[in-house]
């Protein structure tokens, strides 16, 4: 029997974050109100951070230029206090300050986590050498930043149900009265993982380690529609998994499936027959896309070339449709994408497997226009949902060099050469996907689930280089 141990995990805990957009404010205030108090929290935190950035930075050159005997910058509530004087000094009346901080030109909520989850990263010793060197650029914040917020300490406020059903919360980004906000998540709103994520939310009120904790949120509005959304960062404990790094999964590109999956030491696969309802949904999501996006830009341009035609504004109004598909389009792709890398991560657990490896994409552009999805898929995304997920179930993830991958029967081992995409297509354009016939063992099988096979194989990198060395193969040559 096979050595079977527990996948053992380096982090104790899962972060991860969760989108659900701002439906109302709840009680009497209107949406005017809360979108004064949300925009100019939002231009606060805004002054804040880039003044933070500053002082660090100035601070900085003082010290590596040594007029200073120490690397020491204000702490967040200094820089908040100062803020605060700023805006009195720039036309704020004492209400108006007020309304936010009774000390400060934020409350403490936003200042903690503004500190803790923005600044630290970019305000350190280490960062702004890399600056200096030319190794990174100038950190600077923009005015349409998210408002980031505590959530993980006891007295502040978190996500809660109410008697009719609806998720709400107190926005800790001023003082009392907080605005409360009634969050998006009837039926048809949340998909079924999303859901589930927000009752385990709810369901641990005392913030029980055990389970899935709220650490900080950030409001943000979206540029295109105009909505604010809630982004709500949580943690999870990582779960130990029974699997074997002996077991190894093969991810394969396919050219007659999005994705085809193989397993090193036995013949289950996930291929055409478990895809296929997902196939037809991605072929006709292309061809509606590109069509569609045809459509208004053919159109967009007619009006616009038009001598009465008005520039500018008139422009932007008229290729907004562009814009608005677009965003359709990520989310849709995004959706299927999740399907897809949820199915490869079942499909490991179920067979206990400890490994995924996959294909190492960097520049392939050329070699993905002959995938089913060609280069116009997010296969980066597709593999780093697989990445993440894959961490979370604890099985390790290894990126190979898919070179020969296609053209190595997965059975002997010998390397069909002349198997290359031309002769592959031969077959594909009759309908039929295509078989590898071995011509040496003359063993013969879905040429994607071949590929899966050798990608799954230990060490393949180093077989298919010696193998190239046996048969005389320069692979200059192909």
């Amino acid at each position: 029997m096979e050595d079977l141990r527990m996948a053992k995990k380096t982090e104790n805990r899962h972060i991860k974050v969760l989108k659900l957009r701002i439906l109302k404010p709840a009680g009497e205030m209107t949406w005017a109100d809360l979108g004064e108090i949300l925009r100019e929290a939002r231009y606060r935190v805004f002054r804040l951070a880039n003044l933070g950035v500053s002082e660090a930075y100035l601070n900085y050159h003082l010290w590596r230029s040594k007029r200073a005997s120490d690397f020491k910058i204000r702490t967040m509530g200094e820089l908040n206090r100062e803020l605060r004087e700023t805006l009195r000094n720039e036309g704020k009346n004492e209400d108006q300050l007020n309304r936010f901080s009774k000390t400060g030109a934020l409350p403490a909520t936003v200042t903690d986590a503004l500190s803790q989850y923005k600044l630290r990263a970019v305000t350190k010793k280490s960062k702004w050498k890399e600056v200096i060197n030319g190794k990174s650029s100038l950190p600077t914040f923009r005015l349409d930043m998210a408002i980031p917020v505590r959530c993980d300490k006891k007295d502040q406020r978190r996500l809660e149900k109410t008697a009719s059903n609806e998720v709400e919360l107190d926005l800790m980004i001023s003082a009392r009265p907080y605005p409360r906000v009634v969050l998006a998540t009837q039926e048809g709103s949340l998909g079924e993982g999303a859901r589930a994520i927000l009752e385990k939310l709810l369901e641990n009120e005392n913030q029980s380690k055990a389970g899935y904790c709220q650490r900080c949120f950030e409001i943000k509005q979206d540029t295109l529609s105009r909505k604010w959304f809630l982004f709500i960062t949580y943690d999870f404990p990582a779960t130990e998994v029974l699997s074997s790094k002996d077991r190894i999964v093969g991810v394969d590109l396919g050219v007659s499936c999005p994705v085809y999956v193989a397993i090193n030491n036995g013949y289950a696969r996930l291929g055409r027959r478990q895809f296929n309802p997902l196939m037809a949904r991605l072929r006709a999501l292309q061809n509606q896309t590109i069509r569609r996006r045809r459509e208004i830009q053919r159109g967009g341009n007619e009006i616009i070339s038009e001598e009465r035609a008005r520039s500018g504004h008139g422009r932007k109004r008229k290729l907004m449709p562009i814009e608005k598909l677009q965003g359709r389009i990520d989310r849709a792709y995004t959706t299927l994408n999740h399907q897809m890398s949820a199915a490869v991560i079942k499909f490991a657990k179920n067979n206990g497997s400890g490994v995924i490896q996959m294909e190492n994409l960097d520049g392939l552009k050329e070699e993905l226009t002959g995938t089913y999805l060609g280069e116009r898929w997010r296969y980066a995304e597709l593999q780093h949902f697989i990445g993440y997920k894959a961490k979370e179930a604890g099985i390790e993830v290894r990126k190979i060099d898919p070179k020969y991958t296609s053209r190595r029967c997965s059975e002997c081992g010998y390397i069909y050469i002349e198997f290359n995409r031309a002769f592959r297509n031969t077959e594909h354009e009759k309908g039929k996907a295509a078989k590898f016939r071995c011509p040496v063992c003359n063993y013969e099988a879905d040429a994607d689930y071949n590929a899966a096979r050798n990608i799954a194989t230990l060490d393949i990198e180093n077989i298919i280089k010696l193998q190239l060395e046996k048969q005389r193969v320069n692979p200059g040559d192909h």
